[in-house]
């Protein structure tokens, strides 16, 4: 069995926020992303489109979602919510039993591309949640994070309620800045979840990591 406290803090040649965010950040808000989308985006757009028609509840999208464990607790806590998970990894998506819930799907997308397609098409998630995405430590990976990436502008034009946990603090420091920058309100806090909502978190936790959440929210 593996032991749950044996977690390693994120290791990272980056002491502090990057010195080239604010330029990035602002470039990406300021232009389109035109690269080509691949044909299974498009596929699980439309079984996305399909399924919130059919339950006719809003969407509560989980991005990163890997196995699902994230996308199954909070349908069954949020019953009118159709939650859907997306990660890329069909094997992950795999690893778990399906889920028995009317308001839960997991689909294989790219969550970059997949953000742009619902921008593009004005499909809005009430609430979008992002737990523990990849850190991308290297200083020189800034542009492969949520937040460094050309699909930033899309993540914040897809839902005014948003959630990112992370146990990396300039990682959340990063997103933080990257919302303020957009003129999104933003709350960066070090917190204890009542019950880990990934394995990662529970990872985390036994490890005895600081996590940091970062929330956001332009609704009434």
């Amino acid at each position: 069995m593996t032991n749950l406290g044996n977690s390693k803090p994120v290791s990272s040649n980056q002491i502090a926020v990057h010195e080239n965010l604010e330029a990035i950040v602002t470039k990406h808000l300021c232009t389109t992303d035109r690269t080509p989308i691949p044909d299974f985006v498009h596929d699980s757009f439309e079984l996305m489109r399909k399924t919130l028609s059919l339950t006719g509840l809003p969407l509560w999208l989980d991005s990163f979602c890997g196995t699902g464990i994230s996308t199954r607790k909070l349908a069954e806590q949020n019953p009118n919510f159709c939650v859907i998970g997306v990660d890329q990894s069909e094997q992950r998506l795999k690893a778990e039993p399906p889920a028995e819930l009317t308001n839960c799907l997991l689909v294989r997308s790219d969550c970059d591309a997949l953000w742009r397609l619902m921008a593009e098409h004005k499909i809005q998630a009430q609430r979008h949640t992002l737990f523990y995405p990849n850190p991308w430590p290297k200083a020189s990976q800034l542009k492969r994070r949520v937040h460094g990436h050309a699909s930033f502008k899309a993540l914040l034009e897809i839902s005014p309620n948003l959630e990112l946990r992370t146990n990396w603090d300039i990682y959340a420091r990063e997103f933080t800045q990257a919302l303020t920058i957009a003129s999104r309100p933003t709350e960066l806090t070090s917190f204890v979840p009542k019950e880990p909502i990934t394995r990662f978190e529970a990872k985390y936790i036994a490890s005895q990591h600081t996590l940091w959440r970062v929330c956001s929210t332009t609704s009434p």
